[in-house]
């Protein structure tokens, strides 16, 4: 495949110099507030993305690789101004790891991927300019925004709850191509050819990494589109409905939303097992009439204060009985135990319920997600951070965009 993309790159580089991209070395393919996009970056970029995805010999194709390229190489201007408002400093060994990586993903010598652009006159600097503003914008991001998102217990709760009720659903490794509708490419018409040509090219070969990493408008284009591991309801309803269809190595055809057009791949498919291990204690009140019983732990709950305090406040309350129920699994609790406890908050009494000769109300101590691809609460917390900083990148590119003076030639 890299043969034939190679001869391809050759053609292609005879194309693009004949055209006004081609015809001043370095002349001005665009200016962002006072920096420079010559037209030997522009061209550099644009034959580098032909070369690692693999674009088909058309003027449609090469015009839209073009494209692409001048809005990449715009984009990591504003992010390169923006790191340099901070002093940042990038060591070329951190790059090279970067590089080597990305190379790597895709099973591509990068030794031998460097003398192969060579022999074409494309210098993997272009990718190493690339990542360096990818590893400063990163850097800025964490920085401006780091410290200000916070992941509160409920958002984990509400996170794990779902996931758990999803266990027993399938779980997909997924990766996307995101193609946003913008007014330069001709709005949602432009991102469905987009989307399209993505298709046809990852059908005829190109590797769905590189295509995502230089096309895709997702935070997740840095990481070559992969999403990782999502249960299903996990994902927006438009793609969660595609990805049910698609088998394990496939893509999908393109699916619209609200900005844009998504490409999915289904990189792996399985069904994992997840139960719920609690620790409780029990509260009753026998000999009573079940209303009065009722209403008493409703107040006693307000007064509680926690599992390890619980035999020190009941003390004085020698109608109350309390006891320990130990460890338990979801699985072996009862239907209304679990309807009482599966909202309760960690050392709160649960609703009372109602026993022959009184009630019970039902104490959670501790509650951990346990079995096989349930994420630790730290992982969870991991999750939502990104996303939350991935919006946050978004909207400041999309500022920063927007602030800037930028004129293309």
């Amino acid at each position: 495949m890299m043969i034939k993309i190679l001869y391809t790159l050759m053609a292609m580089a005879l194309v693009l110099a004949t055209n006004s991209y081609g015809q001043a070395g370095h002349g001005i393919a665009a200016v962002v507030n006072n920096d420079i996009v010559t037209t030997h970056d522009l061209r550099q970029r644009t034959l580098f993305m032909i070369a690692t995805t693999g674009v088909k010999r058309d003027e449609e194709s090469i015009s839209r690789a073009q494209q692409q390229a001048l809005k990449n190489l715009v984009d990591e201007h504003i992010q390169l101004q923006e790191s340099d408002k901070y002093d940042q400093s990038i060591s070329d060994e951190e790059i090279n790891q970067s590089v080597a990586r990305l190379i790597g993903r895709n099973g591509i010598d990068p030794n031998e991927i460097v003398n192969r652009l060579a022999q074409v006159g494309v210098s993997i600097e272009t990718l190493r300019d690339q990542v360096r503003s990818e590893i400063a914008w990163q850097r800025i991001i964490n920085g401006l925004y780091g410290s200000r998102v916070r992941i509160s217990d409920a958002q984990i709760n509400e996170t794990l709850k779902r996931l758990t009720a999803n266990a027993s659903k399938p779980n997909y490794r997924v990766a996307e191509i995101f193609i946003e509708s913008t007014p330069e490419i001709g709005g949602m018409p432009g991102a469905m050819q987009g989307a399209e040509a993505m298709i046809e090219q990852i059908n005829d070969g190109a590797p769905f990494p590189l295509l995502a990493q230089q096309f895709s408008s997702s935070p997740t284009s840095a990481n070559g589109g992969d999403v990782g591991w999502v249960a299903e309801g996990e994902l927006r309803p438009e793609i969660d409905d595609a990805i049910k269809t698609l088998e394990e190595g496939s893509i999908s055809t393109p699916i619209k939303v609200p900005g844009g057009v998504y490409v999915i791949a289904l990189l792996g498919k399985k069904i994992s097992e997840a139960d719920t291990l609690y620790k409780l204690k029990q509260v009753r009140i026998d000999n009573e009439d079940i209303s009065t019983s009722k209403t008493k732990l409703i107040e006693l709950g307000k007064a509680l204060k926690s599992c390890d305090t619980l035999k020190g406040d009941l003390k004085d309350r020698k109608e109350i009985k309390h006891a320990d129920m130990g460890e338990l699994k979801a699985s072996e609790l009862t239907d209304e135990i679990l309807a009482v406890i599966t909202d309760t908050e960690i050392n709160t009494l649960g609703a009372p319920i109602e026993l022959p000769t009184g009630a019970v109300s039902i104490m959670v101590c501790s509650k951990e997600i346990t079995g096989s691809d349930i994420p630790t609460r730290e992982a969870i917390e991991d999750r939502l951070m990104d996303q939350q900083l991935a919006q946050a990148s978004k909207r400041h590119l999309r500022d920063l965009r927007r602030q800037a003076t930028i004129v293309v030639r």
